[in-house]
């Protein structure tokens, strides 16, 4: 269960830059940094050709993961322990089945329940389980000129949900990151990979139907009223891409993340 959580954060950090188009061959460098942490901030490199897209994490470069948008299979690999898990469009719907079938189980024990219990269980929930609690859309308003960051000239925008700030986020023009606006579909296709797991998901991506425009270059996330964390886009270039970097190597053994067990 933890597991597929973190999974889906690190892909909500990643998809914030959905929101612009590139060409196939595109390396981007982001920093990224739990605020106040002990643990250094980390510089992870995103790599996107066509339909691929490949995640490498600075802290840990012994484990790295693929998405294959072809294939509809997400693939995090260890070379440490030789191995990689590998998680299928079915593996999702048949995790998701399986919570669901968790769900319904505890809104049966909780019906007779104490109002205050039940809130209490109902708020434990939603933060343990995917798709625990209800979906809040995340909105985002321009609140003016965000100055200059990394080079790069911004507006900032303030992000929303549920009535409390979740975010402010600060974005350039397409053109500014010199890369052509086409073929970013696999992005945005990661997302919805992960849709039912991470629901806000689509909440990162600016598509102007929730007010965010333009290429996300600083978010600070917000988490209990406080910052939360901050990452930054640091370099984009256009280079040629080997593809066995979106392979996996020769020599490992696969697992796959199975679901929890549903309470009894």
């Amino acid at each position: 269960m933890r597991a597929t959580q973190n999974l889906a954060a690190l892909v909500l950090s990643f998809t914030a830059f959905a929101g612009f188009s590139a060409y196939a061959g595109v390396t981007m460098t982001q920093m990224y940094e739990i605020i106040g942490s002990k643990t250094p901030a980390m510089t992870n490199t995103i790599r996107l050709d066509k339909d691929k897209v490949r995640i490498d994490m600075g802290q840990n470069p012994d484990t790295y993961m693929i998405y294959r948008s072809d294939k509809k299979v997400f693939w995090t690999v260890n070379l440490k322990d030789k191995s990689y898990m590998e998680m299928t469009e079915k593996d999702f719907a048949d995790m998701f089945l399986k919570i669901e079938e968790a769900k319904k189980k505890m809104e049966a024990q909780m019906a007779n329940m104490p109002p205050e219990q039940k809130k209490m269980m109902q708020d434990m929930m939603a933060k343990m389980m995917p798709g625990g609690g209800k979906a809040a859309k995340t909105t985002y308003k321009k609140v003016g000129s965000g100055g200059t960051v990394n080079g790069y000239s911004t507006d900032k925008y303030e992000g929303t949900r549920d009535g409390a700030k979740s975010s402010e986020i600060w974005t350039t023009s397409p053109k500014s990151v010199n890369v052509d606006e086409k073929d970013y579909e696999v992005l945005k296709d990661m997302a919805k990979f992960f849709e039912k797991f991470a629901q806000n998901l689509s909440g990162m991506v600016g598509d102007k139907t929730n007010g965010l425009e333009g290429v996300p270059v600083k978010t600070v996330g917000y988490k209990d009223g406080k910052p939360h964390f901050t990452s930054e886009m640091k370099e984009v270039k256009k280079e040629s891409l080997d593809a066995s970097l979106f392979e996996i190597p020769s020599g490992l053994t696969m697992r796959k993340m199975t679901a929890p067990n549903a309470p009894k």
